[in-house]
């Protein structure tokens, strides 16, 4: 009790010494604030720890919430249990309405969520800049390293909570960050194992985890200083089992270990049975802690841990949401005793029953019969008739069979589980738009819980944010995607980049995802839109894996119908030029001819921006041949240059006006006293044949 406690050296003598006063900064950096606290100060703690979790837990049992959450995981499960109406081991079948519902609901949620490697991406807060853009994609991509590689059981729980949410309607997850394993964790934790009082609000005064621990791993928090040592002795109930799990309490309070009037937020955990302190803890940072001039703390605000995740917001209120087993819990068990009633219907109808007179001689007690089976009486026929007098059982009732699927539709419209959304065959000839109509309205309870899902997944990140800002190592490699990343823990300190699931709170369906793709792919070839991208986008909504090894390296091939056009135009230049040099009347017609078959060329093959480079240069031999004039070999000096390679600039240059002066016409031809420069369409070497550029 040295760093965390300063008392005063001077005291009267005979008194006590002053209350010790405790250092908040200091406890920050400790790992168990509880071996620096006197020993009557956690025994208060421990009590006071344990009295109030069984407020809490109290409040949940008075409100009837404890028993709608077993009832709803029994349904779910479809728990079998023994009935003793209308007689022993009647009927007691559960249709599976919630446990459908809930299987539906993570088939949805669970791809749209894990959608392959990609969970997180970083958002640019403020003005964006390079620098912002590229530290948001290096978070993006290393969170969601974390989250699939470094921290298995993050997906491994995220499966598990869509399938728990739709059934309880509040699941919670904790991120923390784990010494021992010197790495974040994330850790499920059920709403029974979580106890809160059941009309807290958000920002609850105290949460209690119920923790259950081996005595291995009990001793091994002793032995590492992570807890305090105390003398537990052996659980409640375990008989002579000595690996019997202890319970402990995890609670995340405000309690005022410096006495100053003002409590501040901790993590206490404490043996159930024995209410002994085995670890406390800070739940703040020190730029939480909030004093006026005088230096007294007014706020602290606390770091949470846990993220709370509603299926449906609790209609009274409270703290926990409300799911599919509340919801049809009346409905459910009136279509489980409809169900029941009519088996059993049923049953006394095969079995029958009933009332045998006392004339009838059979010398024994109850008979059974096997099948085809004949059986001896020492009584005429008509007697025998007269004295068997079955049970009235009508069996089942086609009333109650109605009254069942009226049920069971009702049902499916609470959880939008209707054939078409589980895929099964519809009406034939039924239209795709009304198909997908009826598909979109059906998904709108699905896409507003989705919604909260995706808003909860975001506070989640954050939690894991700070935590990487706080123990990330300065340089962290990873490999994401097959590509090696390095993140700084630098990156993470700035407030400028925010972190946001990738996944979309507004597409739940792979219809949907091609259906804005097939829109997108509209929009090819329009100015100003990005075709990769678009292209990208369109792929990636069919889930077409290593997009990147699809595209080429280096600049996009150039859009055939753009080279056509240069082309035609170089073509109309050199009908001027051969025009004004040799006046050729039949030579505009064969430029004519030879243009249209190139167009017809470029635009019906199959494959026109692989093919585009070979059919231009054998039409353009093409036209060359219609402008030497038939039988003619290739033009000598003195005649019309060769094709001019591609220009330097993207534009296409003008056409020179029909008649220009003598100079224009000297330099088209080169009949000036200056040799034609290279870039006028000769090849190197002075060589004037035609060139294709």
């Amino acid at each position: 009790m040295s760093a965390a406690y300063d008392y005063e050296d001077e005291t009267a003598e005979g008194q006590e010494p002053e209350a010790p006063k405790l250092d908040l900064r200091s406890l920050l950096q400790m790992p168990n604030i509880a071996e620096e606290v006197p020993g009557e100060v956690l025994a208060r703690l421990g009590a006071k720890v344990c009295e109030e979790f069984k407020i809490d837990e109290d409040s949940r049992i008075k409100e009837g919430w404890t028993q709608r959450h077993d009832a709803s995981l029994k349904l779910a499960m479809q728990v079998k249990e023994a009935k003793t109406y209308p007689w022993p081991n009647a009927a007691n079948v559960k249709y599976p309405l919630i446990t459908v519902a809930a299987m539906q609901f993570a088939a949805r949620a669970y791809p749209a969520i894990v959608d392959g490697a990609n969970v997180v991406k970083g958002k640019v807060l403020g003005k964006p800049t390079e620098e912002k853009r590229d530290r948001a994609d290096r978070i993006g991509k290393h969170m969601s390293f974390q989250l699939l590689e470094e921290m298995p059981e993050w997906e491994e729980g995220t499966d598990q909570l869509l399938h728990i949410l739709p059934c309880t309607g509040t699941v919670f997850r904790k991120t923390y960050f784990d010494p021992a394993k010197g790495r974040n964790c994330s850790e499920l934790v059920t709403a029974d194992k979580l106890v809160v009082n059941y009309w807290a609000k958000v920002d609850a005064p105290r949460i209690t985890q119920v923790c259950e621990y081996y005595p291995a791993e009990i001793e091994g928090k002793f032995r590492s200083g992570v807890w305090l040592r105390q003398d537990l002795g052996r659980p409640m109930g375990a008989d002579n089992d000595d690996d019997a799990p202890h319970t402990f309490l995890e609670q995340h309070r405000l309690y005022d270990l410096d006495d100053d009037g003002y409590p501040e937020p901790y993590v206490c955990t404490v043996h159930k049975e024995t209410q002994k302190v085995v670890r406390i803890v800070a739940r703040f940072d020190e730029d939480g802690i909030k004093a006026n001039a005088n230096g007294e703390i007014y706020s602290i605000e606390p770091v949470e841990y846990f993220t709370r995740y509603w299926f449906i917001p609790p209609l009274d209120g409270s703290y926990y949401g409300l799911g599919f087993g509340t919801l049809l819990d009346a409905l459910n068990e009136t279509i489980n005793s409809t169900l029941n009633l009519t088996l059993d219907a049923a049953h006394l109808a095969n079995v029958q029953g009933g009332f045998i007179g006392a004339g009838v001689s059979m010398k024994s007690g109850s008979m059974r019969f096997q099948p085809g089976e004949w059986k001896r009486v020492e009584t005429s026929g008509q007697i025998l008739k007269d004295a068997l007098v079955p049970l009235p059982a009508a069996g089942p009732s086609n009333v109650l069979f109605q009254l069942l699927g009226m049920l069971i539709e009702a049902a499916k419209d609470i959880t939008a589980t209707k054939d078409i959304l589980t895929g099964e065959t519809q009406q034939a000839n039924t239209p795709v738009g009304t198909t997908l109509a009826q598909i979109e309205q059906g998904l709108k309870v699905f896409s507003s819980i989705y919604k909260r899902v995706h808003r909860s997944l975001k506070l989640e990140l954050g939690l894991l944010y700070r935590l990487n800002r706080l123990y990330l190592e300065p340089e962290a490699y990873f490999a994401f995607q097959d590509e090696e990343g390095v993140v700084a823990q630098a990156d993470y300190a700035k407030e400028d980049v925010d972190v946001i699931p990738v996944s979309d709170p507004t597409v739940v369906t792979d219809m949907q995802r091609i259906g804005r793709a097939q829109y997108l792919m509209q929009f090819m070839g329009a100015p100003g839109m990005n075709a990769q991208k678009i292209i990208e986008r369109a792929l990636e909504a069919a889930s077409i894996p290593d997009i990147k090894e699809l595209f080429q390296e280096g600049p996009p091939p150039e859009d055939p119908m753009v080279a056509l056009k240069r082309e035609e135009l170089k073509l109309r230049e050199r009908e001027v030029q051969v025009k004004e040099t040799t006046g050729l009347a039949d030579v505009g017609s064969k430029v004519a001819g030879a243009q249209k078959t190139m167009t017809e060329a470029v635009m019906t093959a199959p494959d026109a921006q692989a093919d585009v480079a070979s059919i231009l240069d054998e039409r353009a031999r093409d036209i060359v041949g219609a402008l030497n004039g038939p039988g003619q070999g290739p033009v000598d000096a003195g005649g019309v240059p060769g094709l001019g390679g591609a220009p330097a600039e993207p534009e296409v240059p003008g056409l020179p006006p029909v008649g220009a002066g003598q100079a224009g016409a000297e330099m088209a031809v080169g009949g000036g006293d200056e040799p034609p420069a290279p870039d006028q369409g000769l090849p190197p070497g002075g060589d004037q044949q035609p060139f294709l550029g």
